[in-house]
C-alpha cells in the first residue's frame, strides 16, 4: 500500500513548537529553527533551538511563583543531607526546585515554607527531573506525600490579594 505523504516546506512553519513527552515530564520547546532535509530517501525536518525547554505543570493545582533560595533536606534510608536550592514555585500538592545536586527520582526532599504566621514543613518525592543544558543544574518537580491545606489557603489568599489589586487598578 503506497501512501502519498506531502511535506510542508520548513519556511512555511512559522511559530512552530515542539512538545516532547517522557515518562516523567512534558517539555515544550519554543522559538525553533526548522529546515527540510533528506535522509536515506526520506524527507525530514531538522529542528534547532537555542532556548531551554519549558517543563509543563502536570498537576491540577495552581502553583504560586516563589523564586527564592531555601534550605532543604535530602532524606534517604541512611542519612539526611542539608542542601541549598532555589524554590521556583509551590502548590498545596507539590513544589518545583532547582539545585546544583544531582538526585534520583523518588528521592525525598523536605523544606520549611513560611505561610504568613506559620512555618509549614513538607516532605515531597521527586517525580520530574530535567537537567539543564549546562549539566550543572537540575529542575525537580516534587509531589508532597499529602496535600498541605495551610499552604493551599496561603496561596488562595495571595491570589485574592492579587485579584483585589488588579480590580483596584482597573477602577482608577
Amino acid at each position: 500500500m503506497s501512501r502519498n505523504i506531502q511535506t510542508i516546506p520548513a519556511s512555511k512553519l512559522k511559530g512552530a513548537i515542539l512538545i516532547y513527552k517522557t515518562a516523567t515530564a512534558i517539555y515544550v520547546f519554543k522559538e525553533l529553527s526548522l529546515r527540510s532535509i533528506s535522509y536515506n530517501g526520506q524527507n525530514l525536518y531538522a529542528v534547532q533551538s537555542e532556548k531551554e525547554a519549558a517543563v509543563v505543570n502536570l498537576t491540577n493545582t495552581y502553583r504560586l511563583p516563589v523564586g527564592a533560595g531555601i534550605a532543604a533536606k535530602i532524606i534517604t534510608a541512611n542519612e539526611t543531607t542539608d542542601i541549598m536550592c532555589y524554590l521556583k514555585d509551590i502548590s498545596m500538592s507539590g513544589m518545583a526546585i532547582i539545585s546544583d545536586f544531582s538526585l534520583e527520582q523518588d528521592t525525598k526532599i523536605q523544606i520549611s515554607f513560611r505561610c504568613d504566621d506559620s512555618i509549614q514543613t513538607v516532605v515531597g518525592n521527586i517525580k520530574q527531573i530535567y537537567e539543564f543544558r549546562s549539566g550543572k543544574r537540575f529542575f525537580y518537580g516534587c509531589e508532597f506525600n499529602e496535600p498541605n491545606e495551610v499552604i493551599g489557603k496561603y496561596i488562595m489568599s495571595k491570589l485574592e490579594k492579587k485579584d483585589n489589586n488588579v480590580a483596584a487598578a482597573a477602577e482608577r
